[in-house]
């Protein structure tokens, strides 16, 4: 025990720190199973204490499973299966860079920190006692009631505060969606064609069979809907991810008859509606048949994606599935969606879009002018979002090979491909380069950074 060089923990009382010591050494292998340890009174010996504080940490590990106590025997360490220690610490969400132009995420530092302060304190201070008690699992009556109005305002959703279902994070909501259809329905979801993988993965996940629509510039190709047996399509009208274009008018229309005469749901996944450069937003599809569409919003690109708020406008005949697959999982903390709530009405909401929406234009603007200077690749011309498409012109250069050559600069990028169903033969190559996640004092410097990378390998 000596060798072990027990550290006894000072801030800790003497058996507690014995305690702690002796199982770290076991736990990392220092002692190892059949070990004799010494006796209560050696051991007392050796650490200058009590002999009844070594027997009451023995005792103490004896219950826990850490030492074995036989009549007649010595005390011996027992089978303990330490965990196994990973080589590193392995990031899900893949590496960092130094200027990160993937899509996905706002600026966070435009998060306005002192307007959701000051909704926080509005909230903790005049909130009743029951705000930190079990929440309706719907959501919170007041932040459905202000998402009614403001959606009601800013994306023309027709929605009543009954219609609101507040989730955590549109992933969340599209997988409690997913759920819906395989318990009720075929279980089968046709999906856009490039879309994010991510929330293909995601619809696998829960048992959903993926049906891919392809995708062209104005949008869903409605003509290939005919004849397709499912319960849902998902659809990004306002603003196509990742291709950029915005579902063309006669589509929409097309889109609401195939699914009235089908009794098909569409699924609108308005993500960042809200980020249009060169006329006023699109309105969200939804506000064409109320009663067939499920409008899903989020907070993760408006504001930021750590909030974990998105929520769902669900038609009548649905409400009730979808309320019972959401019960008890819904999750969002009551404080934050009445902080939500509290920016919407007082107009912070708004202004922070409005400020935000000015910073990303310049942005696009900045990406273009600078990759205009870089022959092979096509820039997308549509003016919404917080992406810009670049398409490859050049056969001998392919997606791998330059976000290969990036990430060796420290610049994150993601390739076109990727967004294509598995079975998808015809597939277009470029970037799909996002414009808000730098944060704004490191955008010019990654730009310069990008376009260099992509001058050396022309």
């Amino acid at each position: 025990m000596r060798e072990l060089q027990l550290d006894l923990d000072p801030t800790l009382g003497r058996r507690a720190a014995l305690e702690a010591a002796i199982r770290g050494a076991i736990r990392d292998g220092r002692l190892t199973r059949g070990t004799v340890v010494p006796s209560t009174r050696a051991l007392a010996a050796d650490l200058g204490c009590s002999r009844a504080t070594v027997v009451a940490a023995y005792d103490q590990l004896v219950a826990e499973g850490f030492l074995l106590a036989e009549q007649g025997r010595s005390t011996r360490v027992a089978a303990v299966h330490a965990p196994e220690t990973p080589a590193r610490d392995h990031n899900p969400l893949g590496p960092t860079f130094d200027h990160d132009f993937r899509p996905g995420e706002p600026d966070p530092s435009s998060f306005p920190r002192r307007e959701w302060l000051r909704s926080l304190r509005r909230v903790m201070s005049d909130a009743p006692d029951d705000v930190f008690g079990y929440a309706d699992p719907r959501g919170h009556l007041a932040l459905r009631s202000a998402l009614a109005d403001h959606l009601g305002r800013t994306r023309s959703v027709v929605a009543h505060p009954s219609a609101v279902q507040v989730v955590p994070g549109f992933v969340a909501g599209l997988a409690f969606l997913g759920e819906l259809f395989v318990r009720h329905g075929r279980g089968r979801i046709a999906v856009e064609d490039p879309m994010l993988f991510f929330h293909r993965d995601v619809l696998r996940v829960v048992g959903v069979e993926i049906v891919p629509v392809a995708v062209d510039d104005d949008g869903l190709r409605t003509d290939l809907l005919e004849g397709l047996e499912v319960d849902a399509v998902l659809v990004c009208a306002a603003h196509q991810y990742p291709l950029g274009g915005a579902l063309a008018p006669e589509r929409r229309t097309r889109l609401v008859e195939w699914a009235e005469t089908t009794d098909t749901w569409i699924i609108e996944d308005d993500y960042d509606g809200e980020f249009r450069y060169d006329r006023r937003p699109v309105g969200a599809l939804q506000a064409l048949a109320p009663d067939r569409v499920v409008h899903c919003g989020t907070a993760s690109k408006t504001l930021g994606a750590g909030l974990r708020l998105a929520w769902l406008t669900v038609p009548p005949r649905l409400r009730s599935r979808v309320g019972r697959t959401v019960h008890l999982r819904a999750g969002v903390p009551s404080v934050d969606q009445l902080a939500l709530a509290d920016l919407i009405e007082r107009g912070a909401l708004d202004r922070h879009v409005r400020n935000v929406r000015a910073r990303y234009a310049r942005r696009r603007t900045q990406l273009r002018s600078g990759l205009a200077d870089v022959p092979w690749l096509d820039l997308s011309s549509h003016e919404a979002g917080l992406h810009l498409t670049a398409r490859l012109t050049e056969p001998a250069l392919d997606e791998t090979s330059i976000i290969a050559a990036a990430a060796t600069a420290s610049i994150g990028l993601l390739g076109l491909e990727p967004h294509y169903a598995e079975a998808t033969t015809v597939r277009e190559r470029g970037l799909v380069l996002g414009v808000s996640r730098i944060p704004e004092h490191r955008f010019a410097t990654g730009l310069d950074r990008l376009l260099a990378v992509l001058h050396s390998l022309g």
